[in-house]
C-alpha cells in the first residue's frame, strides 16, 4: 500500500543524506554581507532579495574575486529555501566524466570503481534547496546539453539508472567569463544560456565603486583581526586614500590579502590602525633602507611566512611581559595551553 511506499522513499531520502553528513551544505553569508552604499550595490541588494523570493534561475556575472559565490549565499540566506541545503559545484575543476556523475550521481555498478549503493548527485542533495553551478562558462558543451534537459524537465537520471526523478532546486549559476562571446564563437549552448539568464546579477569590480571601499575595508579589518587574533581597530584616511586610488585588477579577494599584509605589517610596529606605510606595495613608495634591527615594511617570502614572523614575535613579546609565565601568556593570546607550548616549541623560542 502507500504507506510501505513512503516508508521506503523517507528510508532511502535519510540514507542519502547520511552519505553526505561530512558535507554540511549551507550558506555562509547573508545580504548583510553585499556590501556598498554605491548606487549599482544597492540595485543588488534589490534583486538579490527578488532572487531570494522566487524560484528563479539566477546568472551572477562578474570579474574573479568581485564576491559571486558570496552573493549566492545571501540569495540562498534570504530565500524560504533557506533551511535547505546549499550545494556548490565548482564546473571547471572537474573533468568531463567526473562531472557528469558528480552533478547526477549513479547507481551501483554503474562503472567500475563505483561505490556500491551508488551514490546521489548534488542535485539529488540540493533537492528542496539551491544548487550553485560555479564557473558555468567552463562547462563542457555535451555536459551543457544535459543540463539544459534537467532545466527543462525538472528531473535527473543517475548514470546507469533507468527511471528519472523529479527535483525541486533552485538554480544559481556564476562566470567571470563573457557568455555573449562564447555563444558567438560556439562554446557555449544559446538555449542554456537564455534558459540561465532570467534574472542577471553583474557584480562589478571595485573599480568601479570606488567609494565603496572604505566600507568593504573596515568590514574585512574586522573579519581578519578575528582570524588572525590581531587587534587593529581602524584604517587612516590616508590610508582608505591609498587603497581608493588603487585598481584592484583581483577585487575583493585581492583587497582582502592586502589588508592581511598590512595588519602584519602594523602588528609588527605595534601600531594600533592601518596607516599608508604599511601598504608600502600601494603607495608608491621605494622601500626605505632601515635601521638595524628594524623590520623591514616590506616582509619577504609568502603571506604563510609573514604571518609566521608575527606570530612569533607576538608569542616572545608576550612571554616577556608576563615574566615567561605560559598559562598567563596563552590566555592574553587567546590560544590554548597545550597550543601555546607547542608553538614554543615550533618556533625554538627560549627563556
Amino acid at each position: 500500500g502507500l504507506f510501505p511506499m513512503i516508508l521506503s522513499q523517507l528510508y532511502l531520502e535519510l540514507k542519502m543524506y547520511k552519505d553526505e553528513v561530512n558535507n554540511i551544505y549551507s550558506s555562509k553569508y547573508n545580504c548583510d554581507n553585499i556590501i556598498g552604499k554605491s548606487p549599482a550595490m544597492h540595485n543588488l541588494r534589490i534583486l538579490a532579495r527578488q532572487a531570494a523570493q522566487g524560484n528563479t534561475t539566477v546568472l551572477i556575472t562578474g570579474e574573479s574575486g568581485t564576491g559571486k559565490e558570496l552573493m549566492a549565499h545571501a540569495i540562498h540566506q534570504a530565500s524560504p529555501r533557506s533551511r535547505r541545503p546549499f550545494v556548490r559545484v565548482n564546473c571547471a575543476a572537474l573533468p568531463e566524466n567526473l562531472l557528469e556523475s558528480e552533478l547526477f550521481g549513479y547507481m551501483d555498478g554503474a562503472f567500475t570503481g563505483a561505490r556500491r549503493g551508488g551514490k546521489p548527485g548534488k542535485f539529488e542533495l540540493a533537492h528542496h534547496g539551491i544548487i550553485f553551478l560555479d564557473e558555468i562558462g567552463d562547462m563542457p558543451l555535451s555536459m551543457q546539453a544535459k543540463l539544459l534537459i534537467v532545466l527543462q524537465e525538472r528531473e535527473i537520471e543517475r548514470l546507469g539508472g533507468t527511471k528519472p526523478t523529479r527535483i525541486n532546486v533552485q538554480v544559481i549559476a556564476a562566470t567571470n567569463q563573457h557568455l555573449e562571446e562564447k555563444v558567438k564563437e560556439g562554446l557555449f549552448r544559446e538555449d542554456l544560456y537564455y534558459r540561465l539568464n532570467v534574472l542577471h546579477l553583474y557584480m562589478p569590480p571595485l573599480r568601479q565603486r570606488r567609494e565603496d571601499i572604505p566600507l568593504i575595508s573596515q568590514h574585512l579589518l574586522k573579519k581578519i583581526n578575528q582570524r588572525l587574533n590581531t587587534h587593529i581597530h581602524s584604517i587612516t584616511p590616508g590610508a582608505d586614500q591609498v587603497l581608493m586610488n588603487y585598481d584592484w585588477p583581483g577585487n575583493i579577494r585581492e583587497l582582502e590579502n592586502m589588508l592581511e599584509r598590512a595588519i602584519i605589517q602594523a602588528t609588527l610596529h605595534e601600531d594600533g590602525e592601518l596607516k599608508k606605510e604599511h601598504f608600502p606595495f600601494l603607495s608608491g613608495r621605494e622601500n626605505k633602507s632601515h635601521a638595524a634591527g628594524e623590520t623591514p615594511d616590506i616582509l619577504p617570502g609568502t603571506l604563510n611566512d609573514a604571518v609566521e614572523k608575527l606570530e612569533k614575535d607576538m608569542i616572545e613579546k608576550t612571554l616577556r611581559q608576563t615574566n615567561f609565565n605560559k598559562t598567563h601568556t596563552a590566555k592574553l593570546l587567546g590560544m590554548h595551553g597545550s597550543v601555546l607550548y607547542r608553538k614554543i616549541k615550533k618556533y625554538q623560542i627560549a627563556e
